[in-house]
């Protein structure tokens, strides 16, 4: 009896799905008294069987708030920020690159002044968010960066010593890029608070760290004859082999932004050289 009940709720579901729902069921049960409550919507039915006793009660909500129920939404899924339990996904960034020399960034007449437009940040991530609780979730995942920070001075080239680095400016070129290139392998944690349950406002505000794994000095230039040259120092440059800080970002549906605030110095501590502080401001494709 209990096989018999199963099947035939399974044929009552495939009927009602067919958009034929009320006159099947009378073909198929006339012995059954079916109460078919209908609305204007698209309607998702719920049955309450009990195989011991009849009628069959059907009672139904709206499509709109039966797929709110599963985790969906009349405008989509939110898949970067889930109802409940964790989602993956793969993210690149993109940004621009500045550092701080004490509490303001550097004069353009220091030798080691960026410009920002030509400083890019390009990063890939495998980034995971999980619900915590209410609109609190977590978002961390691991992924590689590659940092260029381009001088202002197109015409200056970066020294290592043993105790320091040092900015020197060549005469009788034309300057055409010079630049520190830094890449890392970085993760980041980042508890994040959403405004609501799908695609809304949210931000978040935590850490990040990265460990260097490859660095170099590189300038182009044409020579007093006109020729076009490069040069390029693959080495440490006295850039410190970890680093870590705050790591802040704000999004709405699919847009997001981040910035990220290193809390050392960029150089070694030890060595001589200017006493700079990363920060990155960018968008999450």
């Amino acid at each position: 009896m209990k096989r018999l009940n199963t099947w035939l709720l399974t044929g009552l579901v495939f009927v009602l799905f067919s958009g034929q729902a009320k006159a099947q069921i009378q073909n198929m049960h006339n012995s059954l008294d079916v109460q078919y409550v209908s609305t204007w919507k698209m309607q998702t039915t719920h049955f309450d069987f009990n195989p011991t006793n009849t009628p069959i009660e059907v009672s139904s909500v709206s499509t709109e708030k039966h797929w709110e129920n599963q985790g969906f939404f009349e405008e989509g899924f939110d898949n970067y920020f889930p109802d409940k339990g964790s989602y993956s996904s793969f993210n690149i960034y993109v940004g621009l690159n500045n550092w701080f020399e004490g509490n303001d960034l550097p004069n353009s007449s220091a030798p080691y002044s960026l410009k920002p437009i030509n400083s890019w940040f390009l990063g890939v991530s495998f980034d995971n968010v999980s619900r915590i609780l209410g609109p609190l979730y977590f978002n961390y995942g691991i992924g590689l960066s590659y940092l260029d920070y381009s001088f202002e001075n197109t015409r200056m080239r970066v020294i290592k010593t043993d105790d320091g680095l040092h900015f020197e400016e060549v005469e009788n070129i034309n300057g055409r890029k010079s630049k520190i290139n830094v890449g890392y392998l970085n993760a980041h944690f980042v508890p994040t608070f959403s405004f609501g349950r799908y695609s809304s406002f949210r931000f978040g505000l935590g850490v990040y760290g990265g460990y260097r794994i490859d660095s170099n000095s590189k300038m182009k230039f044409d020579d007093e004859n006109g020729e076009k040259q490069k040069e390029k120092t693959s080495d440490s440059l006295h850039i410190r082999p970890l680093k870590y800080g705050l790591r802040a970002q704000i999004g709405w549906r699919d847009f997001d932004l981040f910035m990220l605030y290193d809390l050392q110095e960029f150089f070694e501590e030890d060595i001589s050289a200017p006493r700079l502080t990363p920060i990155t401001f960018g968008i999450i494709f």
